[in-house]
């Protein structure tokens, strides 16, 4: 009964992310039958596909947006969780976090606002905005994920004669990854929606479609951009949590 329980749980996990992912593909790649849906849920629109750029490309821009600051955030936001853990790190722990608080509280677009000027427009202003929004969930979930270790299984594995680099790597890591992929997924959803601010600054994206849609008041291109939008980042939502088998305990 557990065993089948289990795997019931798995196959509507990975159902779930068949089906989100399916359905994105679809909207990318099927420009006739999403014009079709469109058509449908908003019929009093006589244009309802965005004419600059086909929706494939957009998608490819949000993606590449998403992960590139999402990469970036990963390896900064690592290190410097690592750092405030460290003996030499401990000090500094509080100056670190308030860093990263203070990155979070800055709203992205001001952040765009006040880097072009170095940057010039483009993807490099929205990638600079994600990162220092990122880098906070990043940290905590890393902090939290490490001091959740239970000291019982530190203290068994110091007893089996490893050394610090063995029980970070053997038992530290390992027992803290949920709790930092956790802050991954979170990572990776926000990312998403917010790289849609990267129509703003000319940096391509499925905001552009929701930028025109405003400014030419057609709801038609506001939904082209927002429903892969929305079904993306369910689609990694999915990706990135564990099957529910709750059930197991009960059986």
């Amino acid at each position: 009964m557990i065993g089948w329980r289990t795997r019931a749980g798995t196959l509507g996990h990975w159902a779930g992310v068949t089906v989100l992912g399916a359905v994105t593909a679809w909207m990318t790649f099927d420009a006739t039958g999403f014009e079709l849906l469109l058509r449908f849920l908003v019929p009093d629109q006589r244009a309802v596909l965005y004419p600059t750029k086909p929706l494939s490309v957009l998608m490819g821009e949000q993606v590449y947006l998403t992960m590139a600051s999402s990469a970036i955030a990963l390896v900064v936001g690592v290190t410097l969780g690592l750092i405030a853990l460290s003996r030499a790190g401990k000090p500094f722990r509080d100056l670190i976090m308030s860093v990263g608080n203070l990155a979070q509280t800055v709203p992205s677009v001001a952040i765009m606002a006040l880097v072009i000027p170095l940057t010039g427009y483009g993807a490099e202003p929205v990638v600079i905005a994600l990162v220092l929004y990122s880098i906070l969930p990043i940290m905590l979930n890393v902090v939290a994920g490490i001091e959740s270790v239970s000291p019982d299984a530190i203290d068994a594995a110091t007893g089996m004669g490893m050394t610090p680099r063995q029980r970070f790597l053997s038992v530290q890591l390992p027992l803290a990854m949920p709790v930092i992929m956790g802050g991954v997924k979170n990572m990776l959803v926000i990312n998403v929606s917010a790289a849609t601010l990267g129509a703003v600054v000319a940096a391509g994206g499925l905001g552009m479609p929701i930028l025109a849609g405003f400014k030419e008041y057609n709801d038609a291109y506001i939904l082209e951009g927002a429903l892969p939008s929305i079904t993306l980042a369910l689609f990694i939502d999915r990706l990135l949590s564990p099957p529910d088998t709750r059930d197991e305990a009960v059986a």
